[in-house]
């Protein structure tokens, strides 16, 4: 079975965690950081495809 992203992030050291956030708002700028930010704090559980990147 596999894992969600949830799951997997959980499983991740604090420093991990910060590295993958870290990642994220580098990787959402050019105005996509205000729906990063809102997909993060208002929607944690939905899994995304990213490929799109807006």
């Amino acid at each position: 079975m596999q894992k969600t992203i949830c799951e997997l992030f959980n499983e991740l050291n604090p420093y991990e965690k910060a590295t993958f956030i870290d990642a994220r708002l580098e990787w959402a700028t050019n105005g996509a950081l205000c729906g990063e930010i809102t997909i993060r704090l208002c929607h944690p559980s939905e899994e995304r495809d990213d490929s799109n990147n807006y």
